[in-house]
């Protein structure tokens, strides 16, 4: 049996190039105004602005797309949980409608505020603000951490 939960991130039936677009908005700014600063500056001073729109603003556009990519695809949108794996899905792997890829889950580590999973060879956590079903999730993480809880052992010869 699996569980699957969903963070504050996950796009839902929104359609991919909305979300993009959304996530576009930051990156753009935060690349764009360097470059406009400088056309400013040069404007000012009366030396020619041409390189800043030829080649500093595709640049930043550039950038941000590539800053907006990462961020997308780092972001975790679904979490799904069996019997000792887990499989975390980015908002970009819903989007393009991924299967997930599991991972042995090695352990978990709480807290109030987080949770740490140890999954093969990487740590994801998973902080509170970001999973609205937080204790579910939670005890979730806690039986699919311990698969043969509920197993009898083996008797010994």
């Amino acid at each position: 049996m699996t569980a699957r939960f969903e963070s504050i991130h996950h796009p839902g039936d929104a359609p991919a190039p909305l979300i993009y677009a959304r996530r576009l908005a930051g990156p753009i700014g935060a690349c764009a105004v360097p470059v406009m600063i400088g056309a400013t500056v040069a404007a000012l001073q009366g030396q020619p602005v041409w390189m800043y729109t030829v080649w500093g603003l595709p640049g930043a556009l550039g950038v941000a797309s590539a800053w907006t990519r990462f961020a997308l695809s780092a972001t975790p949108a679904e979490l799904h949980l069996r019997a000792g794996q887990c499989a975390v899905r980015s908002v970009l792997d819903v989007l393009r409608n991924r299967a997930p890829d599991w991972h042995v889950l090695y352990g978990v580590e709480e807290s109030a505020m987080e949770l740490k999973l140890l999954l093969g060879w990487s740590t994801r956590i998973c902080r509170r603000q970001d999973w609205p079903r937080f204790e579910q999730l939670r005890n979730g993480v806690q039986q699919a951490a311990r698969p043969h809880a509920n197993t009898t052992p083996a008797s010994s010869p």
